[in-house]
């Protein structure tokens, strides 16, 4: 039997493709960080610092080390549009062996990212308001989607097992409700107490309703994963491991969001509990992604293979 084992052009484009994913994860937990610490003012104007300098400068209205924390996230963009540029570059020079839809959906993310960019600054002149904050956030979730998808699908496998119509049908109802979950939670956050300044307002909400709402949009979301679960169970082993992923992803989230409310939101928990958000979400993307061939493929392969990765011969 041939070898299987990934070619250095794969190689590379997996770790171009992981860096873009991992790298708009994190630029999402520091934005959390920005929040709960009360620095998202720490650079007051955009796209400067402040009014005449582009880099933090001593004796502005915040502590030193809330500036430092604002202007690192801002610093982070670069690193994000970094990793996207080089997916796009590694797939137009690997162009022959990708379907050309692969390579525009990963156009997407240096655009994504450079909007993103744009959508903070508004973010921030508007004074941090609960409804371009939220924006802001659920763009990094657009994001980390596509990051997903660009990942799965320039690094599937050459052959894959069939998946059903049905299922296929049940992952998308998956992201939806997904979807919902973080906008609800965008809510919660624009009535709760971290604003990312002292001076933002915050939703006219009782936050009780809204966190009830959210919740009940959770136990929606885990209730679909576990009938995920079962109908997978003896499914494709690829699609298989990312709903088990989402499911316990999903226990660990939701024990941090329950003992954040019971605590008083403590800002370490909402920091822990903004990590989780984007990590579900990954989940629910790769789910999603796994369920289908991807650009350039059908979804229905006359003939099921064993899966690339599970073949490793010496």
């Amino acid at each position: 039997m041939p070898s299987s084992r990934p070619t250095p052009d794969r190689r590379r484009l997996r770790r171009f493709t992981f860096a873009a994913l991992a790298t708009n994860v994190l630029i999402v937990f520091s934005g959390g960080l920005v929040r709960v610490t009360g620095s998202g003012l720490g650079c007051p104007t955009w796209p400067r610092c402040d009014e005449e300098s582009f880099v933090p400068r001593p004796g502005g209205a915040h502590a030193g080390w809330q500036t430092a924390i604002e202007f690192g996230n801002r610093l982070l963009t670069f690193v994000v549009l970094a990793a996207a540029v080089a997916v796009v570059w590694e797939l137009r020079r690997q162009r022959a062996a990708h379907p050309d839809g692969l390579l525009r959906l990963a156009w997407l993310l240096p655009i994504g990212v450079l909007t993103q960019a744009v959508m903070g600054g508004i973010t921030v002149l508007l004074g941090l308001t609960p409804w371009t904050v939220a924006a802001h956030f659920l763009l990094s979730m657009v994001l980390i989607g596509v990051a997903v998808l660009v990942h799965e699908w320039a690094n599937r496998p050459t052959r894959i097992p069939p998946v059903r119509p049905g299922l296929r049908w049940a992952t998308t109802a998956l992201a939806v409700v997904g979807a919902l979950v973080l906008v609800a939670g965008t809510l919660v956050t624009g009535a709760g107490p971290h604003a990312g300044d002292p001076s933002t307002p915050r939703l006219a909400a009782d936050i009780r309703i809204l966190a009830l709402a959210h919740a009940d949009l959770v136990w929606l979301f885990v209730g679909l994963t576990v009938a995920l679960v079962a109908i997978t169970w003896e499914g494709p082993a690829r699609l298989r491991a990312a709903v088990r992923a989402l499911l316990g992803l999903q226990l660990l989230q939701g024990a941090i969001g329950y003992t954040q409310y019971a605590t008083g939101i403590p800002e370490t928990l909402v920091a822990l509990h903004i990590l989780g958000a984007a990590l579900v979400w990954t989940a629910t993307a790769m789910v999603w992604a796994r369920a289908r061939s991807g650009p350039g493929a059908p979804d229905d392969p006359v003939t099921a293979a064993p899966e690339e990765n599970e073949l490793q011969p010496q």
